[in-house]
């Protein structure tokens, strides 16, 4: 058993959690044209699905960090990962009408109540190895999106979109059960997060900005890139979703190995940013044969910014304390600014009759992700160098 709990293993599941956080969420972009049928939802109530996630993940970011102050953060993270499969396999309890829609909340209230504990748990854990297993972690997150959005269209494509809710129900109910044999028990309680403080740093706003606009492009365009490739084979949308979602890790982990500081670099979301908007441009205006191409272009410019921005509050924090409040308020207020993107996507859709018009929202968002870029990362970066407040 001693063996058993070794680092590494530790490790391993730590990256299965963040697979399992994300890859149940977007499973259901990938199938939401057949859920949306199936249940006559309009463009409006289908695009309201993955409003109804986002702002959940933001509205359970700080009763996640309380709660991993009162519970622990290791019980926050057990408790949730095991209700997350439930609430996954719940989704399609009669009527599914009813049941879609509360089981989505459900298991993104779970995902949002782990999230605040995780980074405490790694600083805890790994007091000399923090970033590298950040980054595995971190890895696990983007592998989630990954596995979520590409997998997802090929299981339904043999056996319907129903039997894809059960099988990342599955995978998330057996990573619960690998964090309750494997990881160390640890019951102490989190220090005391003082919200107000942070809230009055202008460097958890800085990040929010970048973390929001970003969320809004990514969100719009994984939501109804699927309605765009309509009609298309199983094979083409499959290799687009992993263009949004999977080949951009390469280049990615190239930062692992370079010792440039891109998370407050200008020019990295600058590029991030223009990347981005290029590829929502040529959405918007149709251009399905080029859509793989241009879902690469989305794919690295958010993920590249996500991958900034996740890394900035144990950058900019000064002790775990402030680690854990900085990325609660990011997530709340990132995930709760971020909202109306699917959402009125899906208005613009029903308003028009013309699905590229859903792409608008993840155009003016990438936008003003460039306007953000130009400006949040030079100001975070004096505030790292003089290690005050920015």
């Amino acid at each position: 058993m001693r063996s058993l709990r070794r680092p590494a293993v530790t490790a391993l599941v730590i990256w299965l959690l963040g697979v399992n956080l994300r890859s149940i969420i977007f499973g259901v972009p990938p199938v939401l044209p057949q859920v949306r049928q199936d249940l006559g939802l309009s463009f409006s109530a289908a695009g309201a699905l993955t409003s109804v996630a986002i702002g959940m993940l933001g509205l359970g970011s700080i009763p996640g960090a309380v709660l991993g102050t009162r519970l622990g953060a290791h019980r926050t993270v057990t408790v949730s990962s095991l209700v997350l499969g439930g609430a996954a396999a719940a989704r399609l309890l009669p009527p599914e009408l009813f049941w879609v829609f509360a089981g989505t909340l459900a298991l993104t209230a779970c995902v949002a109540l782990a999230q605040p504990s995780v980074p405490v748990l790694v600083r805890r854990w790994y007091p000399d190895s923090v970033p590298r297993v950040s980054s595995v972690y971190s890895n696990g997150i983007l592998i989630g999106n990954v596995a979520g959005a590409s997998v997802t269209p090929l299981v339904e494509q043999l056996f319907g979109w129903r039997p894809t809710f059960l099988m990342w129900a599955g995978i998330a109910l057996l990573g619960g059960a690998l964090w309750v044999w494997l990881t160390p028990r640890d019951d102490r309680p989190s220090p005391p997060i003082r919200f107000l403080a942070a809230a009055r740093e202008p460097r958890v706003w800085q990040i929010t900005a970048l973390f929001v606009f970003q969320n809004i492009a990514y969100f719009t365009v994984s939501t109804w890139l699927p309605f765009l490739l309509r009609g298309q084979s199983a094979a083409y949308v499959s290799f687009v979703l992993l263009c949004l979602n999977c080949f951009p890790l390469g280049p990615l982990l190239l930062l692992a190995f370079v010792g440039w500081n891109y998370a407050i670099s200008t020019v990295f979301y600058m590029a991030a940013a223009v990347m981005t908007v290029i590829g929502t441009l040529g959405l918007l205006l149709g251009m399905v044969p080029l859509a793989w191409l241009l879902a690469f272009l989305v794919g690295l410019g958010c993920a590249g910014a996500f991958v900034g921005v996740l890394a900035l509050p144990p950058l900019m924090a000064r002790d775990e304390m402030e680690v854990a409040a900085f990325t609660a308020l990011v997530f709340t207020a990132g995930y709760l600014l971020s909202f109306g993107g699917p959402l009125l996507a899906g208005a613009l859709a029903d308003g028009t009759g013309q699905v590229t018009a859903a792409f608008w929202p993840a155009l003016v968002a990438g936008i003003l992700m460039a306007v953000v870029g130009l400006f949040a990362p030079r100001m975070l970066a004096r505030a790292a160098a003089a290690g005050a407040p920015a």
